[in-house]
């Protein structure tokens, strides 16, 4: 008898039909491909959205540090870096420590509050001479600043106190220019340690240090910044970070962006499995004699209604089997030519990377299949609640 049923459905989806019913097919049809389409898109949301936080992550790894310790007072790393050395199963990759305090750049008329910083001791990135100044990249296109200008560097505190009479600036060489791709090119602007001890000085409260720990193993950061407060009693006063707990907030932010849009794709997936079930209906109320000379050969009620739930089951099985199996197409040439890319300045990570949660693709099968069974259960009750079934 199963076999029987399964062969009644597969004729009820092959099957044919002219006049008005072959209308309500072609609906049937479109719901069909806006089902695959829905799946497809959901799928392809939720890969890009996993390749972009991998790839903004590994990003802001080139940048940020595993761990960050930030104290309104000079910071001194040597004791610091040979506790963790020892403590850490695989070491320190490099560290740097680093003074920053706010301050005004001006050129000719023009002027823009900014953060300066200068490199203390570790291995920095950057290296630069006394009188030589490094300033983000959008700082040159919003001051019109070329190579080799010559800026001033007031503090402002100290322009403040004096009511404007005395600035005390310092006159400062560009040397080149800091593209991290991040908003710190919008602010920042390092200069030399003597520079910057000649502008604001040893006993400045508003200059801060900071220093940035890069290990060798990544994942060792959050036991480290226990061991560290429980070690030293200096850091209980200091704020200290983890990249993992700076970039959550930041991964959370982008998931609710990829979540909101899910959630209208959800509601189309709804919409399509709709349609088809209703399609289906209109193609029961059409088909009464027909299951009226199933009745009349042995076959139940409710195995009429089971050969209209296998129909929609098989129907809404196989869009998401095509709908999965165009998204590994699509992620798979993406990933390997780089079809589609975006503007790395606007969104940090230019190339488009596609990474498949199968526990989701999994989940949202499940899923499928529940909110399938529950719409099938319209053509179904209507097939065996006919009463006016006749010959």
């Amino acid at each position: 008898m199963i076999r029987l049923i399964f062969n009644i459905a597969f004729k009820f989806i092959l099957h044919k039909t002219k006049g008005i019913l072959s209308f309500v097919r072609k609906t049937f049809y479109l719901a069909i491909i806006g089902l695959i389409l829905s799946v497809l898109s959901l799928i392809l949301l939720d890969s890009i959205g996993n390749g972009y936080k991998y790839n903004l992550k590994n990003k802001l790894l080139e940048l940020e540090s595993d761990i960050e310790i930030s104290a309104n007072n000079t910071l001194s790393a040597n004791n610091l870096i040979a506790f963790i050395r020892n403590v850490s199963n695989e070491g320190v990759s490099n560290y740097c420590v680093t003074n920053n305090a706010p301050a005004i750049i001006k050129i000719s008329s023009s002027s823009e509050g900014i953060q300066v910083l200068s490199y203390e001791e570790g291995d920095c990135d950057q290296s630069l001479n006394k009188g030589e100044i490094i300033l983000g990249v959008e700082l040159k296109d919003k001051l019109k600043i070329d190579y080799d200008a010559k800026v001033s560097i007031i503090d402002p505190y100290k322009l403040t106190e004096s009511m404007g009479l005395n600035k005390a600036p310092i006159a400062l060489s560009v040397k080149s220019f800091l593209n991290t791709g991040t908003h710190r090119d919008k602010y920042t602007a390092i200069i030399h340690r003597e520079d910057f001890l000649t502008l604001f000085g040893t006993n400045n409260d508003y200059v801060n240090s900071s220093l940035k720990i890069y290990l060798k193993n990544s994942s060792e950061q959050d036991n480290l910044k226990n061991i560290l407060y429980e070690n030293f009693d200096i850091y209980m006063n200091s704020n200290i970070y983890t990249f993992n707990e700076k970039y959550e907030k930041l991964s959370q932010a982008l998931s609710q962006i990829f979540i909101i849009i899910s959630i209208i794709l959800y509601f189309f997936v709804a919409l399509a499995i709709l349609n088809i079930t209703s399609s289906i209906w209109l193609i029961v109320e059409s088909k009464k004699n027909q299951i009226y000379y199933l009745i009349l050969v042995g076959m139940r009620k409710y195995q009429v209604c089971l050969i209209f739930m296998i129909v929609s089951m098989l129907l809404i099985i196989g869009s998401f089997l095509i709908g999965y199996a165009l998204a590994e197409l699509i992620l798979a040439i993406q990933n390997k030519y780089s079809i589609i890319s975006i503007p790395s300045n606007v969104y940090m990570v230019s190339d488009l990377m596609g990474i498949l949660d199968y526990s989701y693709i999994l989940l949202f099968f499940v899923i499928f299949i529940i909110i399938g069974i529950i719409f099938s259960f319209i053509p179904c009750y209507r097939s065996i609640r006919r009463q006016d079934i006749c010959v």
